[in-house]
């Protein structure tokens, strides 16, 4: 298979990979600053351990070319809903870094297009 992104994309998607799989495995291992975040914003327990399992994988897909566009689709909408959750509640400041991590998904996306194309059986 041709990697068809440039080096630095492949590298800040394996380690934005990395990171992203890191924080949802710290939900899924339910570390009391992310119960408490989740409680503070009023939202059941299942739906941290939810968020957490799609982090975790979408990070581990992220991670790997084969998958990239897939899982940088699935982080996205991760990081959609935690904007959303963020400004909702009023914490700019917080929303800032995630509106970040957004933006790199989606560049990585951009740059993986072609294989999300084949991947869904069209041509590239």
């Amino acid at each position: 298979m041709t990697l068809s992104e440039p080096r630095p994309v492949r590298l800040l998607a394996f380690i934005l990979g990395l990171v992203l799989c890191a924080s949802g495995v710290s939900k899924l291992a339910s570390q009391p600053v992310q119960v408490t975040h989740f409680i503070g914003w009023g939202l059941p327990h299942w739906f941290l351990l939810l968020v957490g399992t799609f982090e975790a994988l979408g990070g581990v897909l992220l991670a790997l070319p084969v998958s990239r566009p897939v899982g940088s689709l699935m982080l996205s909408t991760i990081m959609v809903g935690a904007v959303w959750t963020h400004v909702a509640h009023g914490e700019w400041l917080e929303a800032v870094p995630v509106v970040a991590v957004l933006s790199l998904l989606l560049y990585i996306f951009r740059v993986a297009r072609g294989r999300a194309i084949r991947l869904l059986g069209g041509a590239a």
